[in-house]
Formats: C-alpha cells, sequence, structure tokens
C-alpha cells in the first residue's frame, strides 16, 4: 500500500512537472490517468509481479510511470526463476527507453540515463532483498534443525539411561542364573538372555551416538555380544528357527572385515525386524531370508508364505516397519513392505554404500 501511493505520488508530481510542455503525444490528463493506474496495479505485485510489470510497461507509453520502477522491484524479489527475471529487466529497459528519450529531448540526454540507472537500481535493489530474505531463511532453518537435534539428543539420552539401567540389570542376573544354577537348559536360556541384552546395549549407544553425532562415521560397537549385521543373519535365523519358524537363508554378502558400520547394522534391523514380525504375525510358515549385492550396496529381503497357523496376538504398536523405514531412508535407501500374491509378506530393503 505504501509504494503504491509513493509511486501514485510521484507519478502526479512527474505529470505536473511536464504539464507546461509535454514533450509525449498524450496530455496532461491522460498521463496522470496512466500514473495512477500503473501505480494502483502494485497493490497485486507480490502475487502477479510479471503481469503488473507488464501493465507499467505498457503504460509508459503514454508517460514514463514511476510505478514501473515498483514493478521492476518486486519482479526482482518474488520471481523465482533467475532467467525470468533478467529477461524481466532488460525487457522493462527497452519498452521504457522511447518514452524516456522522447522526454530527454527538452530536458537533455541526462533524464535518460537517469531513468534508465534508476529502473537497474530498482531491481537490483529488489535482487539484494531477495538474497536476504533466503539467506534468512536459511538460517532459520539451521537454528530449528539445531534445536531439534538438541532435543532428539536429550531424549536419545534420557531413553538411554532409562533402558540401560533396567537391561543392564537383566544381564547381570542372567550371568548369576548361568553362574549358578544346576539346570543346563536354564544356564543356556540365561546365556541367550545375557547375550541378547549386551546386544540391545550395544544397539542403543549406536544410536545415541548416531542422534547425537558423537563418533566417527562408523558407528559399529565392539566387544561381545554386539551384532554383526551381515555376519549375523544366521544368528538371527537361528533365534526365530527356536521359535518355530522355518528359515532359509541365502547370503552372497560376505561379513565385514572391519567393524560393522551403519549398513551392516540396518541389515540386521531388516532381518530382526522381518522375522520378529513373521513370529507374530504368521508363525510356523516358511520363511526365506536373503542378503544378496544390489550395484554398489546390498539389497536385504525378508519373505514368508502364507501363515501355517492363527497371529499370536503380540504387537509392538505397529512403528517398527515405520521406524526401520525412516533409518533406511536416512542412509540413501528404499525399503518396501506389502503382501505378495500368495498371501504371504514380504520386506526388502536397498541400501548404498557410500565408501564403496
Amino acid at each position: 500500500m505504501l509504494v503504491a501511493a509513493a509511486c501514485a505520488l510521484g507519478g502526479a508530481v512527474l505529470t505536473v512537472l511536464r504539464a507546461p510542455s509535454p514533450p509525449g503525444w498524450a496530455p496532461a490528463w491522460l498521463e496522470l490517468t496512466a500514473q495512477l493506474t500503473a501505480a494502483a496495479t502494485l497493490l497485486a505485485r507480490r502475487r502477479h509481479p510479471l503481469a503488473v510489470l507488464a501493465t507499467c510497461l505498457a503504460l509508459s507509453f503514454v508517460a514514463p510511470v514511476v510505478a514501473a520502477l515498483g514493478a521492476l522491484h518486486a519482479t526482482a524479489r518474488y520471481v523465482d526463476r533467475a532467467r525470468v527475471r533478467v529477461a524481466a529487466v532488460l525487457v522493462a529497459v527497452a519498452t521504457t527507453w522511447p518514452s524516456w528519450l522522447v522526454t530527454s529531448e527538452t530536458t537533455g540526454a541526462s533524464l535518460l540515463w537517469a531513468g534508465t540507472l534508476v529502473l537497474l537500481f530498482a531491481f537490483f535493489a529488489g535482487t539484494l532483498e531477495r538474497l536476504q530474505s533466503e539467506t534468512d531463511a536459511r538460517a532459520t532453518a539451521a537454528a530449528e534443525d539445531a534445536a531439534r537435534a538438541t532435543e532428539r539428543a536429550s531424549l536419545a539420552r534420557d531413553l538411554h539411561d532409562v533402558v540401560a539401567h533396567r537391561i543392564s540389570y537383566l544381564v547381570v542376573e542372567a550371568g548369576l542364573i548361568t553362574a549358578t544354577s544346576p539346570d543346563e537348559e536354564a544356564r543356556r536360556i540365561a546365556t541367550e538372555i545375557g547375550d541378547g541384552g549386551r546386544a540391545a546395549l550395544a544397539e542403543m549407544r549406536d544410536l545415541l551416538r548416531a542422534l547425537t553425532s558423537e563418533g566417527s562415521g562408523s558407528t559399529g560397537a565392539g566387544g561381545p555380544g554386539a551384532p554383526s549385521a551381515v555376519g549375523d543373519v544366521e544368528r538371527l535365523a537361528d533365534e526365530a528357527r527356536r521359535a518355530g519358524l522355518p528359515v532359509r537363508v541365502h547370503v552372497e554378502v560376505p561379513p565385514p572385515h572391519a567393524t560393522p558400520d551403519l549398513v551392516d547394522r540396518t541389515v540386521q534391523r531388516v532381518v530382526s525386524e522381518g522375522l520378529t514380525n513373521v513370529v507374530r504375525h504368521a508363525p510356523g510358515s516358511a520363511t526365506s531370508v536373503t542378503v544378496t549385492p544390489a550395484g554398489r550396496g546390498v539389497q536385504v529381503t525378508v519373505e514368508n508364505d502364507r501363515p501355517a497357523g492363527p497371529p499370536t496376538g503380540l504387537t509392538t504398536g505397529g512403528f517398527g516397519i515405520a521406524g526401520l523405514r525412516e533409518r533406511v531412508e536416512l542412509l540413501g535407501g528404499t525399503l518396501d513392505a506389502g503382501p505378495t500374491g500368495s498371501g504371504g509378506f514380504r520386506l526388502s530393503a536397498t541400501l548404498p554404500r557410500r565408501d564403496a
């Protein structure tokens, strides 16, 4: 509103100054109408900058309208495509040149160049404002990301402290049973519980490092019980078999020679999630696990046949696959999950290796 009013006032003053000996073909009243009409179109410059500029340029054939400055500024500020902005300023200078040229016949060539420079100044002012706005937007987005990361790290630490406390006690108690129980089967189960607890603690440390951006790009956790991803697929299959699930395993990707990275651990997570879901929802159904190369990355698939029995009724809230999908996509991979034509279910993920 303020810009439109200023351009209308400027256009009226220019018309009055030109009135005693108008250099153009149009009478003073028509020039004043052109100035006010062009100024009024500036009210729509944010939504339709190019249309407003075109209107101002058309009216410049009646008189050099002041509102063209505001229209050119809005074009530089609100039009996204750089080529369109550059083309617009060139067209604006070429279109207003005849009007300023006629006007300068009575005032000298300095007015011609002054008018052209003012147009260019309006365009560059809009460009600078646009760049500043983009910089501010990036700074705001970065600040929001930093705040979210800080809050996420705080929540991750709280979760780690609470859950790690409980799991640590579980591991210790399992160790006591292993050391003191005379029952061999109880000792075996206690050993498995202890190994599973230590693996869970190692995985939680990996996730905490990832969430808080601590450690290096490889977030593997050493030590006994830590899951070794691709090399640990058979262990996960054995656990499922003990739960009554017939599992076939086909692995073409060799175990990592160094500490497993996030891709290896995500492979383990896909297999773990897939087998757990089969045990819950399709107990007893024949299941296959395949881990094969996929370009420079790896593809892992868990697929089961039609359920051989009713579901167990055990659920985890339905967030397992959703969380797994987020993890896979963070690594630049893709995850597909859905029923098969034979009545079974397939969970498949493809993960790239950036260091391959």
